[in-house]
């Protein structure tokens, strides 16, 4: 019988799913669509799709393909969009341009009425949604101490974290960049670390004077990553109190570090408090796995209950560092932020997992707290996101504006020199393990998400209608239509590296001994140029010039190996370039500059400097020239490190 009932069912789904796709037609969401409501409807709108796609280049025009010319094969959603040119390569926003725009930093005067000398505690805590805290509007007292806060300070309603997972939003609290924008250094274990070459918060607030701590509690934040930049004092011994469970990924801990991390926080204000400080504390208990805490507030037993429980014994100690501030006398001059980086999703609610794989509210709406002694109280409605965090504390302490900043500083908005209702668009960015890519914004009335890749679909939901996400409008925009438009220019602009325009030569440069080397026919190398020495740990500039032949198109990249005497491998340089293969024409010059980061424990001699072009095993043939070539690999430079 069970037998028989699965294979009527599947027979019956087959029309129906039909039925769907057909009805779907051209809907930019059809093929996602089809896919959540008919078994049927995800292979079959694949099946579709590869049937309608003329040009054979791997998209449609129908079920959300999202192909724009479907008798150009070099124009469709995946294509590398070349700026300038007059054609729409990847189908979103027009052609793009190389000429980069950006929002203002903004930064503003700091009032006479925020007390000069003022010391800054910033709070991160994982995993928490906006709407469980009750200064959001949640009925559970999950938040006493977070509340009142935040009717001391600045609550902005609409605060958003530009990625739903810690590995990407810390580092762009800390440096102020979109997470895909910040200077990873990819050498290090697991997840990347940091450039030398990012600013942080604390290397900012250091050189103005500030005593910087971090009081940590996650392997994440281990030293070798490089987030310890510009801390005096960096501490992630709580990591030791959160460990793996059997049969689980790195999404499920166990363990509890709230109180420990209070305690440490209350020493080193102990040690500061007739000094200036910056400290930074994370709180990881509202992460997953949730787990009760006797004695402390409970709200039930199932995940839902827990996770507001493990809230609510964070808050608590949280307000023991609050109200040891006010015993010290510190509370009146103590700027506080307070920030989520990330949400979490439920299935009770209706979110499709728990955080780390979507840019839904769910997982990326985060509380955002900023209260500044001697600015008023308030509930701030203009969109705000953590790279603003970065500009705004600079702003604060009276450092420059730079041009690293991507956000822009919230100090006109918390002082009410700015309207506090202004709409502005906030973006996001998702790249998991490089095969989900998303992009989305968000405004006051609008969230619009475009997922790039496995499959290409767009979702509008309107905030101030549906707030939890539950319709999806992309059909019927409306005043999300705006929204949408920025995203798609935003997108458009970050197709174009930085660099990539200054990348272009206007003539023939003049290189006095050209290697000559050709890498098939597409590119031929002209110049390499390193320093003649650099020390372990620092980071140097390596600048290559280029004659091209014609694009070479299929994501090919330059690697630059630096060997030891024996051929060992020890630290490297590759990359793609400044200005994608994909772009180039017969007759153009291409010079750019790569930066290349030495680590710390390279032992000083002498390092030969090997390049080629590669993808996946493939290497594009080396050919010609003055140098030494082996297996389509040139040496063309030798660099020595020193201590």
């Amino acid at each position: 019988r069970r037998r028989w009932a699965r294979r009527t069912g599947l027979v019956a789904s087959v029309p129906a799913a039909i039925a769907l796709l057909l009805g779907l037609g051209g809907s930019e969401s059809g093929g996602e669509a089809a896919s959540q409501w008919s078994g049927l409807g995800g292979p079959l709108s694949t099946l579709f799709r590869r049937a309608v796609d003329r040009d054979r280049d791997g998209a449609s025009p129908i079920l959300g393909g999202g192909d724009c010319d479907d008798h150009d094969p070099t124009v469709h959603p995946f294509a590398p969009e070349i700026p300038d040119d007059g054609v729409d390569q990847n189908c979103v926003g027009g052609d793009a341009t190389s000429a980069r725009t950006r929002e203002e930093v903004a930064f503003a005067p700091v009032p006479a009425s925020v007390p000069p000398d003022f010391d800054v505690i910033l709070i991160t805590i994982d995993t928490l949604r906006a709407d469980h805290l009750g200064a959001y509007g949640y009925d559970r007292p999950t938040s006493p101490a977070l509340d009142a806060l935040a009717s001391e300070g600045a609550l902005f309603v609409n605060g958003w974290a530009h990625a739903p997972s810690t590995r990407y939003s810390m580092p762009a609290i800390l440096t102020g960049r979109y997470p895909l924008d910040v200077y990873y250094d990819h050498a290090t274990p697991g997840w990347p670390g940091l450039l030398a070459k990012s600013t942080t918060i604390a290397e900012l607030l250091a050189g103005r004077g500030f005593d910087t701590g971090a009081i940590l509690n996650y392997s994440y934040f281990d030293e070798l990553r490089h987030m310890n930049q510009g801390f005096a004092s960096y501490d992630n011994e709580g990591k030791k109190l959160h460990g793996s469970v059997p049969g689980h990924g790195p999404e499920t801990t166990s363990g509890s570090s709230s109180r420990e991390q209070t305690d440490k926080a209350l020493t080193f204000v102990a040690a500061r408090a007739t000094g200036r400080f910056f400290l930074w504390v994370h709180y990881y208990d509202p992460h997953h796995g949730y787990e009760a805490h006797p004695g402390s507030t409970s709200f039930g037993d199932d995940d839902l209950d827990r996770y507001d429980g493990e809230i609510r014994f964070t808050d608590d100690h949280i307000g023991r560092l609050f109200a040891d501030l006010r015993r010290r006398g510190l509370w009146d001059k103590t700027v506080i932020v307070v920030t989520g980086d990330h949400g979490e999703g439920f299935a009770s609610l209706g979110e499709r997992d728990k955080h780390g794989y979507h840019l839904y509210a769910a997982q990326t709406k985060v509380p955002l707290i900023i209260r500044v002694p001697g600015l008023p109280a308030q509930r701030i409605t203009t969109p705000a996101g953590h790279i603003d965090l970065l500009p705004t504390l600079a702003n604060l302490a009276g450092a420059e504006p730079s041009d690293e900043m991507m956000g822009r500083s919230l100090l006109d908005l918390l002082a009410g020199s700015a309207p506090a209702d202004t709409d502005r668009t906030v973006f996001q960015q998702l790249s998991y393990e490089n095969r989900n890519e998303m992009r989305a914004a968000v405004s006051q009335r609008c969230h619009v998400i475009y997922n790039v890749s496995p499959h290409t679909s767009w979702e509008v939901y309107r905030l101030d209608e549906d707030p939890t996400e539950r319709r999806d409008v992309s059909d019927a925009p409306g005043p999300c239509r705006e929204t949408r438009d920025d995203l798609e220019r935003w997108y458009d602009a970050s197709q174009v590296p930085a660099g990539a325009a200054e990348a272009l030569l206007s003539g023939k440069p003049d290189i006095a001994a050209p290697l000559d080397v050709d890498f098939g026919d597409e590119l031929r190398l002209l110049a390499v140029e390193v320093p003649a020495t650099v020390r372990a740990s620092e980071s140097f500039p390596m600048t290559l010039t280029f004659a091209a032949h014609g694009p070479l198109r299929g994501g090919w990249k330059i690697f630059a190996h630096f060997e030891d005497e024996h051929g060992a491998i020890k630290f490297r340089g590759d990359h793609a370039p400044a200005r994608p293969f994909e772009w180039w024409r017969a007759g153009q010059y291409i010079r750019y500059t790569q930066v290349v980061a030495v680590p710390k424990r390279t032992a000083p001699g002498r390092y030969r400097l090997w390049l080629g072009v590669w993808k996946g095993d493939a290497r594009r043939p080396a050919s010609g020239g003055q140098v030494e070539i082996a297996d389509d690999r040139v040496a063309v430079a030798t660099i020595e490190v020193v201590r």
